[in-house]
């Protein structure tokens, strides 16, 4: 009976923690069409399933004043309330949204939908673990290794989207899906009501201590600890995905070893002795201080570094997380709702802090050093002294880094001093946390110092990730040397000017006269011509006095850097272009008397692709926009997604013509190379396109178009 028990209660919280998982990139999907991919939409999202988990959570820490059967059953009639919002299809409620979404409307949106079957589910967990404190197993009394297994659902409910239920079914199969998966957690719920126990009598309440109350310490330290794994969580994958690969899915790690901590720290035998961890801990802290700070870029930004990073912050959120389970109110398990509301608070926290608070206040990713050298104010040997040998490491170890400091500064950084470089970092890695804390507090100060006093260039940080714009003096294949202005969002090149009078109106990069662009300017001579994506705003050099284009850019950030710190909008053309801030889906959407004879889809080349710009209803709004014999034209270079599949599927679904190039030559030298897709009506003649390498693409037979309700990046990956 005992194993059935563990069964039926395991897999209850495997299932409602892997439905969580699954139905938040499945409303994230959703949301595109509807908001288009504004961070009103993806972060807007993402904080409102911070805020409804805790929720949940406080909604089974209000259930719990009740009896655990008597909570069980209120926590099923939530179940069954929620039902009535299923399935959940959110094109069906777009009026709550208006034509022109704010963040409040979407909030208020997913708010009638999604909140109370997700609130629900959230508040599983901790009404699950406390039936089973009434069911006479022997691990009654300490329920909370079942955590373990509302995690593992986690990472199951994680891995299983992207990589098999999105390639294989559409959004309206998901949801029903989902509905099928919430009717199994009540009927699993269900049992575990009944396989509680019975309500104590009279004579036991009466002989029952009186609950302790908990002080302001203990629920501190429980939101700390789940504050500073939270934070790190999405500081960690900011920092990777902005500043070393912009690789898809990469945030997939991450989070997986985020929720593998949890894991291993609430399992009944650890697999790692917990003060091994704390001996790890400021190791790992030194060893992110090392790679921070080093001037050897091959190293920093490699898949070592990666591997690094990611250990790293594996073994800072295993500290946290072991110290939450070891710090768990087992004497007393009354106050498991509280212990768990504690740590969503502290998770919800965390996250806002890196989502909204850090992008407002900071122009770099400077949080996630930040937060790295705080968690060592959480390690439990923090206030224990440190001997005379630990003391004589570290002033040993900042005299090595001082003296590479020195030879950076006259010009000698060697191979050797690099050594020497590393070789300090880990001795003061393996000592103590209050000198790592110190230590590379004092080197990240000077760092940042030392960058701010240079100013290389122009940073700006907001919702999108960080833009950068930079001068380099580079070196052609024609042996000239020129200087180079940059514009770098995240690691993805947007594109670059060649400063100088003589080149001032010159398109560079993917957008050379003699490239494909190019083609299809001379061939198609279109007098009006919409843009999405503005960038350095290069395309602005196919202005003419006869020509007007028009720009859709979602960042008006990107505007302001590109009318600041380029030319392309001022010299180019007889007069400033328009410029149209927002989602270029909705916003060509409204320009109903408005006609294009070519339309140009600039917004593929970073790793986050608006899908929602490339499916088959998108599609039909550019042709309600685009003049009888006119052009949609789509850039797809991309170092990782080969996206020209769907769009030639989609084409053929709606009777278009197509016309592809990969441009390998480069020519002139400052171009790069570049792909290209075009598709027209079938009454245009693309055939000149031919003449300058442009071929005809047939989609392949298992080539499926996407739609609103379906897309599949992981089928269209090709690193």
């Amino acid at each position: 009976m005992c194993r059935i028990q563990l069964i039926i209660f395991s897999l209850t919280l495997f299932l409602s923690a892997a439905l969580m998982f699954g139905l938040q990139p499945m409303i994230g999907k959703m949301l595109l069409p509807i908001v288009g991919g504004t961070p009103s939409g993806w972060i807007v999202a993402m904080a409102f399933f911070q805020v409804m988990l805790l929720a949940g959570y406080f909604l089974a820490h209000a259930l719990s004043r009740f009896t655990p059967r008597a909570q069980g059953l209120l926590y099923l009639l939530c179940l069954g309330i929620g039902g009535f919002f299923l399935p959940m299809i959110l094109a069906g409620h777009t009026g709550l949204v208006g034509e022109n979404p704010k963040a409040l409307d979407i909030f208020l949106l997913l708010t009638a939908v999604v909140a109370v079957p997700f609130m629900a589910i959230s508040a599983t967990a901790s009404t699950i673990q406390r039936l089973f404190t009434t069911t006479g197993h022997p691990s009654a009394r300490d329920p909370y290794f079942l955590y373990a297994a509302s995690n593992l659902g986690s990472m199951t409910g994680l891995m299983l989207y992207p990589f098999y239920i999105e390639s294989r079914s559409t959004l309206t199969m998901q949801s029903h899906g989902w509905l099928l998966g919430y009717v199994l957690l009540a009927g699993l719920a269900a049992a575990c009501l009944l396989l509680s126990g019975k309500e104590k009598s009279l004579s036991q309440k009466a002989s029952e201590a009186p609950l302790a109350p908990l002080g302001w310490k203990k629920r501190a330290e429980w939101t700390c600890l789940a504050f500073v794994p939270s934070a790190l969580l999405l500081a960690v994958t900011l920092h990777i995905t902005t500043d070393i690969f912009s690789a898809p899915l990469l945030w997939v790690l991450p989070l997986g070893i985020y929720l593998l901590t949890f894991v291993i720290a609430f399992s009944k035998k650890p697999l790692v002795p917990y003060e091994r961890i704390v001996e790890l801990q400021p190791v790992a802290v030194t060893a992110v201080m090392a790679l921070m700070l080093l001037t050897k870029k091959s190293l920093t930004l490699s898949w070592y570094a990666v591997g690094v990073h990611l250990a790293a912050f594996g073994i800072i959120s295993l500290m946290c997380h072991m110290r939450l389970a070891r710090s768990r109110p087992v004497e007393d398990p009354r106050h498991l709702t509280a212990f768990y509301l504690m740590l969503a608070l502290g998770g919800a926290l965390g996250g806002v802090l890196v989502a909204f608070i850090a992008p407002a206040l900071l122009n770099t990713l400077m949080e996630y050093p930040a937060l790295t050298l705080a968690s060592c104010l959480l390690n439990q040997n923090i206030r224990s002294k440190f001997s005379s040998l630990h003391a004589a490491g570290f002033v040993t170890a900042c005299v090595l880094i001082a003296l590479l400091s020195l030879l950076h500064a006259i010009g000698r950084d060697t191979e050797l001093a690099l050594n020497i470089f590393v070789i300090s970092a880990f001795v003061l890695a393996t000592l103590h946390p209050k000198l790592a804390l110190t230590g590379g507090t004092l080197a990240f100060a000077a760092i940042t110092l030392y960058f701010s006093l240079q100013s290389p260039g122009f940073t700006h940080r907001n919702f999108y990730g960080v833009i950068k714009v930079y001068n380099r003096v580079q070196s052609f294949t024609n042996g000239r040397e020129l200087n180079i202005r940059y514009m770098q969002h995240g690691t993805t090149l947007h594109g670059f000017q060649i400063m100088g009078k003589e080149y001032e109106t010159i398109p560079t990069t993917y957008y050379t006269r003699e490239g494909p662009l190019g083609d299809v300017f001379n061939m198609a001579n279109p007098q009006s011509v919409a843009a999405v994506g503005l960038g350095t705003g290069t395309i602005n050099c196919y202005a003419t006095p006869d020509r007007d284009i028009t720009f859709f850019e979602i960042d008006a950030d990107v505007v302001k850097i590109a009318k600041e710190q380029f030319t392309y909008l001022s010299k180019c053309g007889s007069k400033m272009p328009r410029i149209i801030i927002g989602d270029a889906r909705l916003e060509l959407k409204k320009l109903e008397n408005e006609k294009f004879d070519l339309i140009i889809l600039d917004a593929f080349s970073s790793d986050m692709i608006p899908t929602h710009l490339l499916t088959k209803e998108a599609i039909e709004i550019y042709l309600q926009r685009l003049s009888p014999q006119g052009i949609i034209l789509f850039h797809i270079s991309n170092r990782y997604f080969d996206l020209t599949p769907p769009i030639t599927a989609a084409g053929a679904l709606l009777g278009l013509k197509n016309a592809s190039v990969m441009q390998f030559q480069l020519l002139p030298f400052y171009a790069a190379a570049s792909k290209w897709v075009a598709l027209s009506r079938p009454g245009v003649d693309l055939s000149p396109l031919s003449k300058t390498k442009w071929l005809e693409n047939v989609p392949p037979q298992d080539a499926t178009p996407w739609t609103d309700d379906y897309t599949d990046l992981m089928g269209a990956l090709n690193f």
